[in-house]
C-alpha cells in the first residue's frame, strides 16, 4: 500500500478520503493548521503534518516524501468573499509546491476541481470532461489553471471535478444554507428556481479520489457525479420542508448583495456533468442509498434539521 498525502483532510470531503484510505491499508500523511485538527486526525489514524496551503515548504516535502499527493485544500474555504485573484494566487502557489515534491519522478498528484468548470450544454444535455468551459469564466480562472503546464512537464497529474452540491453525512453546502436559512427564517433560491445541477455523495466521491489515485492513467480528467436533474427550486423546498422555514424567490442582484457574489453565481448556473467517463474507465459507481433530496427530507439532515430547529426556539 501507499503513503499518501492529503491537503484538506480534516475537512468535510478530506475526513472521508482520510477515513477510506486509512481502511484500505494506505498510510495517510495529512496537512494540519491547528491542534484541533491534529486532534482530529490523529484519532482517524492518520499522521497529522503542522502547515497550511501557504506553508510551501511543508508543501513541497511532503508531496516528495508520499507516493500519492492528493489536494483538496482550496484558499476560499470559510472565505466566500476572497477575490479571484487572491484565490488564484493562492491556490496556484500551493499546487507549484506540491508539483515541485514530484517533479521527475512518477508520483501521483490528484488535483480537486468540479464540474462547474464546464458551460453548460446549450441544448441542456449533460456535459462531460471534454465539454468546453464557460466562456466568461463565472469564478475566475478556476482551479485547473495549472493543470495543462503540469501536465505539459510530465507529471503524472489527474483531476476529480466534484459536482456543485456534495452531500451526505449532514454537512457541506447543505448545511451551509440550512444553517443560514436557521438565521434569517427564509431560504432562497434564484429566480425561477429551474437551473438544473449536479450532486454526489461524499461517500462515493472519496471512493472516486482513491480509484484515479491508485488506478487513473495520468494526464486524465474526472467527473464525480450522480444526479444531474435536481432543481436549486427543489433543493430550496426540501431544506425549507425539513427546517420549517419560508421557501421565496430571489432576484439575483438581491442574492448578491444578501449572501455576496461567489454563493449568487453558485446558485444560478445550470450545471449536468456526466460521469460516465469514470463508470467506464475505472469501474466506479454510485452506491448512495438516498438521492440528495431524500438525504435532506429522511437521512442525515434531519438531526441537522433539528438541532438548527432548537437554536431557533431559544432565539
Amino acid at each position: 500500500m501507499s503513503t499518501i498525502f492529503i491537503t484538506g483532510a480534516s475537512g468535510y470531503i478530506g475526513t472521508v478520503l482520510t477515513t477510506l484510505a486509512l481502511a484500505q491499508g494506505h498510510t495517510v500523511t495529512a496537512l494540519s493548521r491547528s491542534t484541533t485538527s491534529d486532534a482530529k486526525l490523529s484519532s482517524l489514524g492518520a499522521i497529522p503534518v503542522r502547515g497550511d496551503i501557504t506553508t510551501l515548504d511543508v508543501l513541497t516535502r511532503e508531496a516528495a516524501k508520499a507516493n500519492i499527493t492528493i489536494n483538496i485544500a482550496d484558499a476560499i474555504a470559510g472565505n466566500f468573499n476572497i477575490s479571484d485573484t487572491d484565490r488564484k494566487e493562492t491556490n496556484n502557489a500551493a499546487l507549484l509546491a506540491l508539483a515541485q515534491g514530484i517533479q521527475g519522478t512518477t508520483k501521483k498528484l490528484v488535483l480537486t476541481s468540479g464540474t462547474l468548470h464546464a458551460g453548460a450544454h446549450p441544448n441542456g444535455a449533460e456535459t462531460n470532461e471534454d465539454s468546453p468551459a464557460w466562456p466568461d469564466a463565472p469564478f475566475g480562472a478556476g482551479l485547473e489553471s495549472l493543470y495543462p503546464d503540469l501536465k505539459a512537464r510530465g507529471l503524472n497529474v489527474n483531476v476529480v471535478r466534484l459536482g456543485p452540491w456534495v452531500y451526505g453525512r449532514g454537512g457541506s453546502g447543505v448545511k451551509l444554507f440550512m444553517s443560514g436559512a436557521a438565521q434569517t427564517g427564509v431560504l432562497g433560491y434564484v429566480g425561477d428556481g429551474a437551473k438544473r445541477t449536479t450532486t454526489i455523495h461524499v461517500d462515493d466521491a472519496a471512493r472516486l479520489y482513491l480509484l484515479v489515485a491508485t488506478k487513473a492513467p495520468g494526464g486524465e480528467i474526472y467527473n464525480a457525479t450522480s444526479e444531474t436533474n435536481i432543481t436549486f427550486k427543489q433543493l430550496a423546498e426540501a431544506m425549507g420542508k425539513v427546517l420549517g422555514v419560508k421557501v421565496e424567490s430571489v432576484e439575483y442582484e438581491d442574492m448578491a448583495g444578501k449572501a455576496g457574489p461567489f454563493l449568487a453565481k453558485f446558485l444560478s448556473l445550470e450545471n449536468r456533468g456526466s460521469a460516465e467517463k469514470a463508470r467506464r474507465e475505472l469501474g466506479w459507481k454510485v452506491e448512495a442509498e438516498k438521492g440528495i433530496l431524500d438525504e435532506i427530507e429522511t437521512g442525515s439532515y434531519v438531526q441537522l434539521a433539528e438541532e438548527l430547529k432548537a437554536g431557533m426556539a431559544k432565539a
